[in-house]
């Protein structure tokens, strides 16, 4: 019992700190045109929701032969109009997370330039948490994708940016569950060990 404790705590920390790396590569097309992902407004996979704000517009990639494709299939928001464009991400299941990085490209071959995104994280305890991101408008289309990381959104029921000019088509967004309050470690901690010590009280009255 006493070797099962530091188990069952080890257990809980690594599955909450656990990454997942969203990268849309089921959504691959080999062709020269753009696609609506599939159930859009919302996209699903691996656990998390992307949705789109826009009821006119679909959220959707490019195929692999388009002048617009950066080397890596990825997810845009199809909304062009600079206000209904917003892209939510969330838990399937609700539950809070955080978001640790997310690689960024600009959204076209021609016209496009530097673009700056505003992330707005909803905080599960109450608040919000916010960070611009800035492309530095160097597109390829070999490694047209700039690597962000984002400090403090963590334990977050969602997250949202808007689509605005000259747009951005996003990859590779890596997300963990939220990591337990202290409270809850607490009570979980309280718990171990009461049942350490009832286990314990029990060997000795044998």
């Amino acid at each position: 019992m006493r070797s099962l404790i530091p188990a069952l705590l080890l257990l809980l920390f690594s599955s909450a700190a656990q990454g997942t790396i969203i990268d849309f590569q089921s959504l691959e097309h080999i062709d020269a045109g753009q696609q609506a992902a599939p159930g859009t407004p919302v996209y699903s996979e691996k656990g998390y929701k992307f949705e789109s704000s826009s009821a006119d517009y679909s959220i959707g990639t490019w195929g692999t032969l388009s002048a617009n494709y950066l080397g890596s299939t990825a997810l845009w928001n199809g909304d062009g109009t600079g206000i209904n464009g917003v892209t939510t991400l969330t838990r399937a299941d609700g539950g809070a997370f955080n978001l640790l990085s997310m690689e960024i490209g600009e959204m076209w071959a021609t016209g496009g330039g530097v673009s700056t995104t505003t992330f707005v994280g909803i905080l599960a305890g109450g608040g919000t948490v916010s960070a611009d991101k800035t492309t530095d408008g160097i597109r390829s289309t070999g490694s047209g994708f700039e690597y962000f990381s984002f400090v403090g959104f963590t334990n977050l029921t969602s997250v949202s940016w808007l689509q605005v000019s000259p747009y951005i088509q996003f990859d590779n967004v890596t997300t963990a569950s939220a990591v337990p309050e202290p409270g809850s470690l607490l009570l979980l901690g309280t718990g171990l060990f009461g049942l350490l010590g009832c286990h314990s009280h029990r060997q000795r009255q044998r």
